[in-house]
């Protein structure tokens, strides 16, 4: 057998295989031999039929069968001779979907491998890490938005008309041209009056409705609009008032307090004033980190990712925004293509990174350890309140250990690359924190 191996590009192989005559022979001969014996020929027993009659009739079956065995026997062998590692599906593609008599039979196989890196700088590493300090506007902001968690509702005596500060429940149906859009139809959808969780057309209609009366108004959308088929579109609304509730929010004083397990208001604060100082911390390490990233690939300008890789990437990302929104009770719906673009500039960048880390990691010498992949099973566990072992057994049937393993290889090498950075604190004067509880 021979293999010849051409190099497309950085990432992408072609290997040619030509299978000596003898050997194709011997393959077809075996094939014919089965077919021959389980034969069911008209007017002749199994295995007694004339040879040609049974190669015309199967001809063929046996050329498909004898095709098949041959790539099957011979791609490893053919794949470790050119010491090459396909990291996606190989396309094979025979030169003739026919065996001739006498005649090497030949093939060839595009795949796709990992590129080559020679490691740019990724120690001593100039970062920046913006500084932040928790104000006491965020800590008053904070207790306002628990104040809002623990309000009580109830329904008003009387119907009256919505104001600011109401909790509605609203059906809606959205319709274009008379066609209801699928889309566009919500039921039961809750907010607070005045707090703009919706756009402002839908605030408008609901304020000074009354429990059980409907509205119809219409909404124009730009072009930019997440729902495909409203998109540029003027779309006519339905909307029901189903219910109207008085929100009363819990005074700020000790009883706020002890109503979370504390003692006092003051110590509330305290505790608020930590907790967003944990977060401000892990926000600007999480940027920090993710700038790093950037770091590596500009560092490393010259890498190529590899396509496979990238649409994988990419497939993970569209699934993830698509599960974000779902949790957000969005509909589901189609991208952009301007969506779908940033996405899949978004994968190469994962990609690339990804690579240089690997390669980072096998020059270091930084391996994810059995005690590493337990503790953070056991945080997993922790996290939603489980049992080590059952968490362990759930990404043992889903083949998630396996992702985990690389997750925590990139977390360590990215630890390694900031330990070994030269790091800038810059002050930040506005905060970027959630003060939601």
């Amino acid at each position: 057998m021979k293999v010849n191996m051409e190099n497309l590009s950085d990432t992408q192989r072609k290997l040619q295989v030509i299978i000596p005559a003898d050997v194709v022979k011997q393959e077809r001969d075996a094939i014919f031999k089965e077919i021959y014996h389980a034969a069911k020929i008209k007017g002749f027993r199994p295995g007694k039929a004339p040879v040609n009659i049974v190669e015309a009739m199967y001809k063929d079956e046996i050329n498909s069968e004898t095709i098949q065995k041959l790539l099957s026997k011979t791609l490893e062998e053919a794949l470790g001779e050119a010491k090459a590692n396909p990291i996606n599906r190989p396309e094979i593609t025979p030169s003739s979907d026919t065996i001739e008599e006498g005649k090497d039979f030949e093939y060839t196989v595009l795949f796709e491998v990992l590129p080559e890196i020679e490691l740019g700088q990724y120690k001593e590493l100039k970062l920046k890490k913006e500084k932040q300090s928790v104000k006491d506007e965020d800590v008053e902001l904070s207790i306002k938005h628990l104040c809002e968690h623990k309000a009580e509702t109830k329904p008003y005596e009387n119907k009256r008309a919505v104001k600011d500060g109401d909790v509605v429940i609203v059906d809606f149906e959205g319709s274009l041209d008379g066609e209801q859009l699928k889309d566009l139809k919500r039921e039961d959808v809750q907010f607070v009056m005045g707090e703009n969780k919706m756009i402002p057309e839908f605030e408008e209609a609901v304020m000074g409705m009354k429990k059980e009366e409907e509205k119809e108004f219409d909404i124009t959308y730009d072009e930019s609009f997440p729902i495909e088929e409203a998109r540029g579109k003027s779309i006519h609304y339905v909307l029901k008032l189903k219910d109207v509730l008085k929100r009363t929010l819990p005074k700020v004083d000790d009883e706020l307090a002890k109503g979370i397990g504390l003692e006092s208001l003051d110590e509330l604060k305290v505790k608020i004033k930590e907790d967003l100082g944990h977060q401000l911390e892990k926000q600007a390490q999480t940027k920090m980190r993710r700038e790093l990233m950037d770091l590596l690939i500009v560092e490393n300008p010259s890498i190529e990712a590899p396509a496979s890789l990238v649409e994988q990437e990419a497939e993970r990302l569209v699934q993830s925004v698509q599960q974000n929104m779902e949790q957000q009770g969005a509909p589901p719906m189609d991208l952009s293509e301007q969506q779908l673009q940033e996405i899949r500039d978004h994968a190469v960048r994962n990609v690339k990174a990804s690579l240089v880390l690997g390669e980072i990691s096998r020059k270091e010498e930084i391996s994810v350890s059995d005690e590493d992949i337990n503790e953070n099973l056991s945080a997993i566990a922790q996290q939603y309140n489980m049992e080590t072992e059952q968490i362990r057994e759930l990404y043992e049937q889903n083949n998630l250990l396996e992702g985990l393993e690389a997750t925590l290889a990139e977390r360590k090498v990215i630890d390694f690359i900031v330990e070994n950075a030269d790091i800038d604190e810059v002050p930040v004067e506005e905060n970027h924190v959630d003060n939601k509880p």
